[in-house]
């Protein structure tokens, strides 16, 4: 299979692509063709497996908010591939993801919030951290289920289903930007009510492919991907 990986890192979050690079190599879908899109303001030289993508940096949130937009320039380059992954650039594979755990017969993946899986607040009760001003696209009402809240972090499936929900998650984006509504989590926000309003097509990773590395005690499950601690991780960058 042929597969696309998304990685979104401005400023000093470029830093992360070394270590990224070499672990999705080392660790993420042994079996598969991958390429790696980097949206980015670095220069230098890179892989001839990444595909550079000039993005400005943009001030907090619009950096996460905008994402589907920013994913939206390769439209025509991902449309060649079979799966699209993306991954934040602070969440690193540690240990191998075969691809007949990650994929499944349905068109999108998403990881299991690891907050929610372990019972950590808001997540304790309803609304947890779903959006809920009815202003903002991203809104669930109380007739949605919401016992399923995944992280921002790690989505992707199929490319043809996947970019049609990039395009849509954009355009409802900008939909509550000309109303001047930010939801409250971007992007995760807006991704988690289109999984909700498509809860059968998606396909749930568990929590230890978006291991916090800031509650490693709490965990009781072994990381796959780890989410690195902006301060003191033993993962040096």
């Amino acid at each position: 299979m042929k597969v696309a990986i998304i990685f979104i890192g401005t400023g000093r979050y470029i830093n992360f692509l070394p270590l990224y690079y070499e672990n999705i190599h080392k660790y993420f879908l042994p079996k598969s063709e991958k390429t790696i899109l980097a949206f980015t303001d670095g220069t230098g030289d890179f892989p001839d497996d990444i595909k550079v993508y000039h993005q400005e940096h943009l001030e907090w949130p619009y950096i996460t908010l905008k994402r589907f937009e920013i994913i939206n320039k390769a439209k025509t380059f991902i449309k060649d591939f079979d799966w699209v992954v993306f991954i934040d650039a602070d969440a690193i594979p540690v240990s191998e993801i075969t691809e007949e755990e990650f994929f499944s017969d349905k068109p999108f993946f998403g990881v299991h919030h690891p907050c929610h899986a372990l019972g950590m607040p808001p997540h304790t009760e309803y609304p947890g951290a779903f959006e809920t001003n009815p202003k903002s696209r991203a809104h669930v009402t109380p007739d949605d289920d919401t016992t399923m809240y995944w992280q921002g972090c790690l989505w992707g499936g199929r490319v043809p289903e996947v970019m049609d929900m990039i395009v849509e998650l954009d355009r409802r984006t900008h939909e509550d930007l000309k109303k001047d509504v930010i939801a409250q989590w971007h992007d995760e926000s807006h991704l988690n009510k289109f999984y909700v309003e498509n809860r059968d097509d998606v396909h749930v990773v568990g929590p230890e492919c978006a291991f916090p590395e800031v509650f490693t005690e709490q965990c009781h499950f072994d990381p796959k991907i780890v989410h690195l601690a902006k301060d003191n991780s033993k993962y040096h960058v």
